[in-house]
């Protein structure tokens, strides 16, 4: 048992790893999402343009000062709360991002993004419980949207909760396939992972090899162990 205890941890931080190259190929298009109304302020919208190329030289700092005076323009700027979230989470500061988060959500409810990144925190944080409600919620406001069942398979993971998580990996692995996402292969081997843990080995390796095939890097251990071709 506490071997694979071991193996637990060590694939759930590559979860981790994975999620973080993930957002990190999205971080452009994560900025402006299309889902919101915008400003009618001119200033505040040259001050977000201003910040979001501070975010792209990764001037998380400088791009904060930014949001903020923009937000002196147009206090209801959504997407100026949801950009100034990923700013203060990638310093650290999940107690702010927390919060700006929050205001996205209290003015437009039905934004996505918001409670996926609430989500990513609280996953951080180990709070699982959390994090499978914000996940939930994006299911409820978008039943189409693929990341609000893979954010929580890694959650599920965490609590043990290993049929929930194999549910939503396959739902998941349905729709990148139906949408061809190039995110397919993390879906693949986080359903093979599913699988391992819940003791399906069959079906555990044949995910797992799909996978490796299409170029996942699967940790060693488990190619060795699951004998991956």
């Amino acid at each position: 048992m506490k071997n694979i205890i071991g193996i637990c941890f060590v694939l759930l931080v590559t979860i981790g790893y994975s999620q973080t190259k993930k957002e990190k190929k999205a971080k452009v298009t994560s900025l402006t999402t299309g889902m919101y109304d915008g400003t009618e302020s001119d200033k505040a919208n040259d001050l977000y343009n201003q910040a979001d190329k501070k975010v792209q030289a990764e001037d998380y700092k400088g791009a904060i000062k930014l949001y903020k005076a923009a937000l002196k323009e147009d206090p209801n700027f959504v997407e100026v709360y949801d950009n100034l979230g990923l700013c203060y989470r990638r310093l650290g500061d999940f107690k702010n991002a927390i919060a700006n988060y929050n205001k996205s959500i209290e003015i437009y409810p039905k934004g996505t993004m918001a409670h996926q990144n609430l989500g990513v925190i609280y996953g951080i944080q180990k709070e699982y419980e959390k994090a499978i409600s914000e996940y939930e919620k994006v299911q409820e406001i978008n039943p189409d949207d693929p990341e609000g069942y893979y954010g929580t398979i890694n959650n599920y993971l965490g609590l043990g909760k290993y049929e929930e998580a194999i549910k939503n990996a396959t739902k998941t692995v349905e729709i990148y396939e139906a949408t061809e996402s190039p995110y397919l292969s993390e879906a693949h081997y986080l359903l093979g992972l599913c699988y391992y843990f819940n003791k399906d080995r069959d079906n555990a390796r044949t995910y797992l090899g799909k996978a490796r095939q299409a170029g996942f890097q699967v940790p060693q251990k488990l190619v060795e162990e699951m004998n991956l071709r």
